[in-house]
């Protein structure tokens, strides 16, 4: 198991199996290249055998729909980051950042990309079941080009709270 916690947003993440968490923002990667590109939280490998990551953006909050244009810029600023973050992953599975390439876990290293399929997954702490769904419709419309583009699963945009990130045994 990972020993260390990730703790974004008021929420404590992990543990995890060994080598299944890649806390991207605090990548050495990630370092190099972070002004102007926003970055999701980590990666988690949920099932090594059918190849799927999980990108993960954690909030401590977020506007409702109705705030407009601060809902609308917040859906932005979780597309570039999730989108960022699935391309930085993949970037750095086919070497293009080679000095940095064995930061990654030996099981990310290992991705048959060709195979693998993300799930790009916002988690905002305290929010009610009832607030989910604007969310979620608004974000999986910021992502269709990407979800079409990279031919993800219908399923592969998801917003929970932190009660559905603890029943997925995201959180603690």
């Amino acid at each position: 198991m990972t020993l260390d916690p990730i703790i974004e947003s008021g929420m404590t993440f992990g543990p995890y199996p060994e080598g299944h968490c890649f806390y991207i923002e605090n990548s050495q990667t990630y370092q190099a290249l972070q002004s102007d590109v926003k970055m999701a939280e980590f990666l988690l490998l949920r099932d090594s055998n059918r190849s799927l990551v999980w990108i993960v953006e954690a909030k401590s909050s977020s506007p409702r729909p109705e705030t407009q244009p601060n809902f609308d810029e917040f859906i932005q600023e979780i597309c570039d980051k999730l989108t960022n973050a699935m391309a930085l992953c993949i970037a750095t599975c086919l070497k293009r950042h080679a000095s940095t390439y064995e930061e990654l876990p030996v099981p990310f290293q290992s991705l048959a990309l060709e195979k693998t399929d993300f799930r790009l997954i916002l988690i905002i702490k305290g929010h009610q079941d009832s607030w989910l769904p604007p969310l979620q419709d608004a974000l999986k419309k910021a992502l269709k080009p990407t979800v079409k583009i990279w031919k993800l699963s219908p399923t592969s945009v998801v917003v929970m709270n932190d009660q559905m990130a603890r029943e997925t045994g995201l959180i603690q």
